[in-house]
């Protein structure tokens, strides 16, 4: 009598196991992934007030490393925290339209005009923040000239500018948003150490950027 009570639980816990293994469905393709794509760029274009953390990396031929990343934007002014690069110390870079200043663990602190040309200064990292604040909303660059190609959904995949290409991985929902959560960066040139124009000859300096966030936070204007 008991075996008997038993089987008609086995078969209900086999297909509780089953139903937790299935694979949760997509939500349909775009019917016009154009339109869907100019809809993003409308909704997302005037976002820019936010905070990111992540996990930042940066390789080229010679050098290579890794760094947590957590990025607040509020409008032209930027603050940028980098645990890791350093000596595996902390660096903050704060930008405003005045320059920039990057401070270090030893209390050390460094001008240029920019985030990007500062902490390739003092630490040979080649990062494109000044574009990289629209691509992480997965927006081209403002101005610049910029080739796309677009998913079912209507989001970019793969875009082209300003000499990098770049992938768009993984994007999740963030607050009734999609926004990317994993990219790849790749320099289609090799980039000069005083800039960002082309010096085909110098193989060394092609760079490869990956960010993965794993934090947002969407703040109102």
């Amino acid at each position: 009598m008991k075996r008997r009570c038993l089987r008609p639980l086995l078969l209900i816990l086999a297909a509780a196991v089953l139903t937790g293994c299935a694979v949760t469905p997509q939500r349909p393709p775009a019917a016009d992934p154009d339109r869907a794509w100019r809809e993003r760029l409308a909704k997302t274009s005037g976002l820019n007030h936010w905070e990111i953390k992540g996990r930042l990396g940066v390789r080229t031929h010679q050098r290579g490393g890794q760094a947590t990343i957590v990025w607040k934007r509020d409008g032209d002014d930027h603050n940028i925290n980098l645990y890791g690069p350093l000596g595996g110390g902390r660096a903050v870079l704060v930008e405003t339209a005045d320059g920039a200043e990057m401070k270090d663990t030893k209390k050390k602190t460094y001008y240029a005009d920019n985030a990007e040309e500062l902490l390739y200064r003092v630490a040979g990292w080649r990062v494109p923040f000044g574009a990289m604040k629209y691509w992480v909303l997965g927006l081209p660059a403002e101005q610049d000239a910029f080739e796309h190609t677009l998913d079912q959904w209507g989001r970019v995949s793969e875009l082209r500018q300003a000499g990098w290409e770049i992938r768009f991985i993984e994007y999740r929902d963030y607050e009734g948003m999609e926004l990317p959560r994993k990219m790849f960066l790749k320099s289609s040139l090799a980039l000069e150490s005083g800039g960002g124009s082309a010096a085909a000859s110098d193989e060394d300096e092609r760079v490869e950027v990956r960010l993965v966030i794993k934090h947002w936070i969407l703040k109102e204007s």
